[in-house]
Formats: structure tokens, C-alpha cells, sequence
């Protein structure tokens, strides 16, 4: 059985529900709602791919949609340069006075390449905050050369940038200014085959890595104080630690459907 196949076998039956398609792949909904816990609010930004049983956006709302929604936001916009990056869940941790952000990963970090940046990155210009624009390319180069020889899920490590980039637009502003930021590389992590599991190997490795590249950026530019990126969180692991404050219903619902406990 080739890759794909197996990923998608995998999806399939993890989902118990009758399984309507597209008509065109055996593992899009026909209705994409019906990929969620429940049906989410009216105002829900629904990615292109929301109803594939492979979509991290649907496993990030099955995981943390129960949380008080007080605290909660999915898809949280922050100004990048003419587009915003939107990060799948943001929680506001009232105890420690932290924005909580993650980034939430599934079956994309099989999609191994180069880290491709479009100019706007290295064009000073562009940057909201002018004072940033020669560190952040410094710091983009130095991610470029560092992974310039190996295969790694590329896209995961742009999106990561541009989300350090939005977290330090931001955390100026008023209603951030008091805050601090923590920012976690969120990823489904159920070794179900011997290829994604070293997918998941290569990606933790590569998350290992470009913790250090960033670490070392927000000490120069002096906000280490205040944002912090986690690296690589496994997903079964926080989802075991957090069943009371996840909720009860979607704790079973994703150790069933994604994790094979019953």
C-alpha cells in the first residue's frame, strides 16, 4: 500500500460517522461541518481543505473547542505585512497573563521542500515596525542556510517565521502591551505507520533546530522576556494532561477519532 493510501485509510476509519463524500475523494465530507465536534459559529473561518478528514483545522477545533470560549479564538489574525497570518487557536491564559498561541499541525508535515519566502520578506519597507526589518532578515537568512541541504516540511518553518514576525507587530499594542506570548508548534503525533513516523521524526528534529535559530533572534532583539517560542508540542501528550480543561466530550471524541483509544 503506497503513502497516501495508507493516510487516508488511516482518517477513514478513524471517522465513525456515515461517511457522505464529494464524490470526488474518499475522505472530504460532502458537508464540511460534519468534520467538527460541533457545528462551529457563523463567523468561523473555514480553510479551503476544512472538510478533508486530514485537515489540522478541524483536528485544532475537535481538540479545543470546549475550552471556555471567554479565552478561546481560532484563526486569530496578526498584521504580517498586506496579509495577516492567522494562527489556529489563540488562548488567553488569565493565570499567567499569557497569550497562548498554537500552531497546529496534522498529516502537512509529509510535505517535504525548501523554505520558500516571497520577497516582501527581505524588502524593508514592508515592515510595519522599520526597527525590526534588518534583524528579521538577518534572521531569515540564517533560517534559509541552516536547512538549505535538507528535506524538511519547509512550508511549517515559513508559517513559523510569519508568526513571530505577527507576534512582535502586535504585542506593543494596548490591549497586548501586558502580556506575554508563547508560541507552540502544536502537532498530531500518533506514529500509525513506519513512514509517519519518520515524518514526525524529521519534523520534531527540524522544530529542534529552528528553536535555537529563534531563541538566539529574540535575545538580540531583546523580547525573549516577553515572547518565547515552545518548539514541538505533542499533541497526545497535551491532550492526556488537559482532559479536564479541554472538557470531557471533546477529549473522547479526539483520543477515538484520531488516537484509536476506545
Amino acid at each position: 500500500m503506497n503513502y497516501k493510501k495508507e493516510i487516508e485509510n488511516f482518517v477513514v476509519k478513524g471517522f465513525k460517522n456515515n461517511l457522505i463524500t464529494d464524490n470526488k475523494h474518499n475522505f472530504v465530507l460532502k458537508n464540511r461541518t460534519k468534520n467538527f465536534i460541533t457545528t462551529p459559529p457563523k463567523e468561523f473561518e473555514y480553510h479551503r481543505w476544512a472538510g478533508s478528514l486530514k485537515s489540522s483545522q478541524a483536528f485544532a477545533y475537535n481538540v479545543f473547542s470546549g475550552v471556555n470560549s471567554k479565552l478561546l479564538e481560532f484563526e486569530f489574525h496578526m498584521e504580517v505585512f498586506d496579509r495577516d497570518a492567522q494562527i489556529d487557536v489563540k488562548l488567553n491564559n488569565e493565570t499567567t497573563n499569557t497569550i497562548e498561541l498554537f500552531e497546529v499541525k496534522a498529516f502537512e508535515i509529509i510535505q517535504l521542500g525548501k523554505i520558500d519566502f516571497k520577497e516582501k520578506y527581505f524588502d524593508k519597507t514592508q515592515y510595519m515596525c522599520p526597527a525590526i526589518s534588518d534583524p528579521f532578515i538577518k534572521f531569515l537568512k540564517k533560517v534559509i542556510k541552516s536547512f538549505d541541504d535538507q528535506k524538511i516540511y519547509g512550508g511549517g518553518v515559513k508559517q513559523l517565521c510569519s508568526h513571530l514576525l505577527g507576534i512582535i507587530n502586535i504585542m506593543n499594542k494596548p490591549e497586548y502591551v501586558n502580556k506575554k506570548f508563547k508560541l507552540y508548534s502544536f502537532c498530531f503525533d500518533n506514529p500509525f505507520s513506519t513512514r509517519f513516523e519518520q515524518d514526525l521524526t524529521n519534523y520534531k528534529e527540524t522544530i529542534a533546530k529552528f528553536k535555537k535559530i529563534v531563541d538566539e533572534f529574540l535575545k538580540d532583539i531583546k523580547v525573549n522576556e516577553r515572547v518565547e517560542y515552545f518548539g514541538f508540542l505533542s499533541a497526545s501528550e497535551y491532550i492526556n494532561k488537559n482532559e479536564e480543561f479541554l472538557g470531557e466530550e471533546n477529549y473522547n471524541y479526539v483520543v477515538k477519532r484520531y488516537f484509536y483509544k476506545y
